[in-house]
């Protein structure tokens, strides 16, 4: 567990929190961070802060209007905050979306009421093995978790939601006359860290039964992935960091090469998982 917790995350919970006590007192038990900033790799402009708040009890509308309005002032006292989050009874610690009730959710500055609250295998182990807790009593969590739910439900995300940014990818690559321009470099540069990095941090769970963070996932595609990929892989982590600089001179052949390892990573994680099974 990190000893310090980023300068720009203490001052956003802080002020979360207190919102949420004086408007919602005896409300909530505790709040958790967890994502990046839990894995050591949260980085300032480029990262969100995931948290987790534990409500005592099913909260109504009444309360889903004050905690829209806490979310408000901490907006308004830190309008560059990129929070994301969602508000959970205890009881519902470690289930996955079906299982529970939809759950207020904080995303892109707005509290929907119905929402998923990302509330999924990859969520529950980081909480559990790496969860801060900001505010109130640390809650046990005790419930199950095993390494084969982790790997069933991250192979079954890398070949829908995955699988589906990679058949996006190619349509437009194989557009007639596709030129230089019809390639935005910050699409790209969007597509090279979002996809490059999530799909390896896939990869790594899958080979490791672990979860790792975006550049854990990138430092470790360096180790285990052919020579052929690590200059798309070292991009990809620049890009993260929000650092310049790129090794393609064309938008195309850089399209070209990231398909071709996302694919290559798809192919590879599945064929890893079928050697298990």
């Amino acid at each position: 567990m990190i000893e310090k917790l980023p300068e720009v995350v203490d001052t956003t919970m802080r002020k979360l929190c207190e919102s949420l006590q004086n408007l919602l007192p005896n409300t909530i038990e505790s709040v958790y961070v967890y994502g990046s900033t839990a894995l050591n790799a949260y980085i300032e402009g480029s990262s969100d802060i995931d948290f987790l708040a534990i409500v005592n009890r099913t909260l109504l509308q009444s309360d889903i209007e004050l905690i829209t309005k806490a979310h408000e002032e901490v907006e308004q006292a830190l309008p560059d905050s990129d929070i994301m989050g969602a508000y959970i009874r205890r009881e519902d610690l470690g289930r996955s979306v079906g299982e529970i009730p939809p759950v207020p959710t904080y995303h892109d500055k707005k509290l929907q009421s119905d929402g998923n609250g990302d509330l999924n295998p990859v969520t529950w182990w980081v909480m559990r093995e790496h969860g801060i807790c900001v505010y109130g009593q640390r809650t046990p969590f005790n419930f199950e978790l095993s390494s084969d739910k982790l790997i069933d439900y991250v192979i079954e995300n890398m070949n829908t939601y995955w699988s589906d940014w990679i058949a996006r990818l190619e349509q437009k690559l194989n557009w007639e006359n596709l030129s230089e321009h019809a390639v935005p470099s910050e699409k790209l540069d969007f597509a090279v860290e979002w996809c490059v990095l999530g799909m390896l941090r896939q990869y790594y769970s899958i080979r490791e039964c672990n979860v790792t963070s975006k550049i854990g996932a990138g430092e470790y595609g360096l180790k285990v992935l052919p020579e052929r990929w690590h200059g798309l892989i070292r991009e990809a982590i620049a890009i993260k960091r929000r650092e310049s600089g790129s090794v393609y001179t064309s938008q195309k052949s850089r399209l070209d090469d990231l398909i071709k390892l996302l694919r290559f990573i798809h192919s590879e994680s599945n064929h890893f998982v079928g050697k298990k099974s």
